[in-house]
């Protein structure tokens, strides 16, 4: 993941303990994880991001959207060139208008991506609730993926959410389990996607994981039921924590001030069950801009 990493192009990092210009960073629990590399956009700066965590800071939500943007198309061109397909995750809400740029790229090869959703709202996909529906209005009804290569849950079981979450759980599981592994490569039984593109609430959920819930400890299947979300509706699926953590790559964004004082917490703790967020592991990239960053203690 380190090429793909050196997305956000004209930035630096203040590296880790030990290099020039470096910076400790008070990680609670740091015996556990190593301090996280803290970029800065400056002119002609490369990034340096080879630790657990890669925190790039920008002046801008453009620039965000800039490197996201790159990781992204990094992570598809490394992936398809390595087994012909690219697997992304992502969250709903606003994230995917940040990929909007996505749109007028002609050099992407779309007919590889296979795009899945983190977690969903068992409602049919014309649902303002829908995040399939959400991203597809706002990015993926607009490029050339083939549509079944956009693995929507099934609406079909949708027709109340009361009852849904159990059977669209245990469809979406079924359907990723019979991919190819040339599509959906698995691992110490776990699907290794290529790419999470995640989003964190102000209560430290992600995916549809919330705090202290008990799903949080559930290690299979692949996609979880949730039938009591606090937030509505309350019935929905989720990827797993296992599965998450399991991706080559997870992504973050924190924009505005709204994200801040949530984004400092989670990536300042060392693995908090009080903030699901936090339990994320491996090759992690956070994109902040200014405003989003203006919590972390440096």
């Amino acid at each position: 993941g380190d090429n793909i990493m050196n997305a956000a192009l004209g930035t630096t990092c203040l590296a880790p303990r030990g290099h020039t210009n470096s910076i400790h960073r008070p990680w609670s629990g740091a015996t556990k994880r190593p301090a996280s590399n803290l970029c800065h956009r400056r002119s002609g700066g490369a990034v340096r991001a080879s630790m657990d965590t890669g925190v790039q800071i920008f002046p801008e939500q453009r620039e965000v959207e800039g490197a996201l943007a790159n990781l992204t198309v990094q992570a598809a061109e490394q992936a398809i060139s390595e087994r012909g397909s690219f697997t992304v995750a992502v969250a709903g809400g606003s994230l995917i208008k940040l990929l909007g740029s996505l749109k007028g790229k002609s050099e992407i090869d779309w007919n590889n991506w296979h795009v899945f959703w983190v977690d969903e709202r068992c409602v049919p996909h014309e649902d303002p609730e829908s995040n399939f529906g959400g991203a597809m209005k706002a990015l993926f009804g607009d490029v050339p993926i083939p549509p079944s290569q956009l693995y929507a849950i099934d609406e079909s079981l949708c027709h109340s959410n009361l009852g849904a979450a159990q059977p669209c759980a245990e469809e979406y599981d079924a359907r990723l389990k019979g991919l190819s592994n040339d599509i959906l490569p698995v691992k110490d039984g776990l699907p290794v996607f290529d790419l999470l593109l995640l989003g964190f609430g102000p209560d430290g959920h992600m995916c549809s994981l919330f705090p202290e819930h008990p799903l949080l400890k559930v290690t299979e299947p692949w996609i979880l039921p949730i039938m009591d979300s606090p937030k509505p509706p309350p019935e929905r699926i989720t990827f797993s924590l296992p599965v998450v953590n399991a991706a080559k790559m997870k992504c973050f964004t924190a924009i505005g001030e709204g994200k801040a004082e949530m984004a400092a917490k989670i990536i300042e703790s060392a693995g908090d069950t009080f903030i699901p967020a936090s339990l994320v592991k491996g090759d992690v990239v956070w994109l902040l801009d200014a405003a989003g960053a203006s919590k972390l203690k440096i």
